[in-house]
């Protein structure tokens, strides 16, 4: 091919990236996201044919349990980027040289950084003593307990989840900087290498200890490369803000605690679901269960890479007042995100429910098409609900949280206080509140917007 046709192609592709809002931080998102569809063409076949219809509810179960983690976390995740980000905007930092700026702003700056690290230093170590016994006695007193080797492959993945704690600190500091597309860059290397050993790991028949030694694996690669990414900068500023003390009352639990509120009616939002079917329609249920939980949690994920990725960066924006800046870049990923979202789900609910028919091995493995469907309408209301949320947030205000803890409740009542005969009539009832979560955020949004970037500023106070 000639020279000028390389460049022509070149050229097209990359007012296509600009014209899609892929930005190098999309980028990085979508490749790892493209790893991670490698591995699920891959995987999933796998989990099939590798594991019994026990040990798949199992698999996908172990996610939902650990995700219990937010009872501890408290929505510090959050909260961390904010604080560096709003430090960091007043600052110049470079990843390779270190950082520079005047002196008051480098002590809150160095403050920040120490209190976030040590804050997750502890959570780490709390969340390894508190999931282990709670997976534990959850496991060992269900229907199925006893009739697969569970108690080994849970132990490393909890061991594995509370290191990840203290690693996505490190992730948390790179994003808060500005450095998002390096934050994702650091969980890209050992996100690849962890899908390639789970299929090692089922290939070689290590069964239900697959996906949790590769992910042992891919937490050392991760810590390695967010340190090495960190290093500069905690050393240039390591002299700084020992006599400044984070006031964790005044300047991080007026924020926190409404993240911590509204992440732990998350967990009921969307963890919860996976432990009733396992325990009220057995493992097997839970198998097909996860993988429709599976699929559209891949499509929610790859769509909010539009927005999640802009979260460090309308922080900057709010830090300076940059309003219309805010609004442009709000209006260009939104749609965006949706539209991914839409696409895939479409694909996914063309192609899944039909695997047991083309492939008689898979029959009975993956989930109806009535329950794929409810679970793909919840992740495209879902980005515009997201999109919303990391506007707001970057305000360091939670408005979101009655909205989240309605939901949370609905959820635990319908899921905690009703028995369910089937898969449906849980996803059901999930796609239901979602879409009063979607109506609610979406006045909030709107009513908040336009009361923080009014000229009056004493309107905001109503939007706390």
């Amino acid at each position: 091919m000639a020279l000028p046709s390389v460049v022509s192609i070149l050229k097209l592709f990359h007012r296509f990236r600009r014209f899609a809002g892929v930005d190098r931080a999309v980028f990085y998102s979508i490749l790892a996201r493209a790893f991670s569809t490698a591995g699920s063409l891959i995987t999933i076949p796998l989990i099939l044919t590798r594991l019994t219809p026990v040990e798949q509810g199992f698999y996908y179960t172990f996610g939902s349990i650990l995700a219990l983690q937010v009872f501890l976390e408290m929505g510090f995740g959050a909260v961390a980027v904010q604080m560096v980000a709003h430090e960091a905007a007043h600052l110049k930092i470079d990843l390779k040289s270190g950082i520079s700026g005047q002196p008051l702003h480098l002590d809150r700056f160095s403050a920040t950084i120490r209190f976030i690290r040590n804050w997750y230093s502890v959570l780490s170590l709390l969340v390894g003593a508190f999931l282990f016994p709670a997976g534990f006695w959850f496991f060992s007193t269900s229907a199925g307990g006893a009739s697969a080797t569970w108690l080994g492959p849970w132990t490393i993945m909890v061991l594995s989840t509370a290191g990840g704690v203290f690693v996505r600190s490190l992730s948390s500091m790179i994003e808060g900087m500005g450095f998002v597309a390096e934050s994702i860059r650091v969980n890209l290397w050992g996100g690849a290498m962890q899908i390639l050993l789970t299929i090692v790991g089922l290939t070689a028949g290590l069964r239900l200890y697959a996906a949790p030694l590769a992910g042992a694996v891919a937490l050392s690669i991760n810590f390695a490369f967010a340190w090495h990414l960190l290093y500069a900068v905690i050393r240039s500023t390591g002299h700084y803000g020992k006599d400044v003390r984070i006031d964790w009352m005044h300047d991080v639990f007026p924020y926190q605690w409404r993240i911590a509120l509204s992440w732990v009616s998350g967990w009921f939002i969307f963890s919860a679901m996976m432990p009733v079917v396992f325990r009220q329609l057995g493992p097997e249920e839970a198998g097909r269960f996860g993988l429709a939980m599976s699929i559209s949690g891949f499509i929610n994920t790859l769509a909010m890479n539009w927005t999640s990725t802009k979260s460090a960066i309308w922080g900057h924006m709010a830090s300076r007042k940059e309003w219309k800046s805010m609004d442009k870049l709000f209006w260009k990923v939104t749609p965006l995100a949706v539209g991914i979202a839409a696409l895939a789900s479409i694909m996914a609910l063309l192609l899944v429910p039909h695997l047991g028919e083309w492939i008689p091995r898979f029959s009975g493995r993956v989930p109806e098409w009535p329950v794929l469907f409810m679970l793909c309408a919840v992740t495209v209301m879902n980005q515009i609900v997201f999109a919303e949320a990391f506007y707001l947030r970057a305000h360091k205000r939670e408005p979101f949280l009655a909205n989240s803890i309605f939901i949370g409740v609905a959820m635990a009542v319908g899921l905690f206080c009703f028995p369910h005969s089937s898969a449906f009539s849980v996803s059901a009832m999930y796609a239901l509140c979602i879409c009063g979560s979607l109506i609610w955020a979406s006045i909030i949004f709107i009513y908040c917007r336009s009361h923080w970037h009014s000229p009056d500023r004493e309107n905001a106070k109503q939007c706390l």
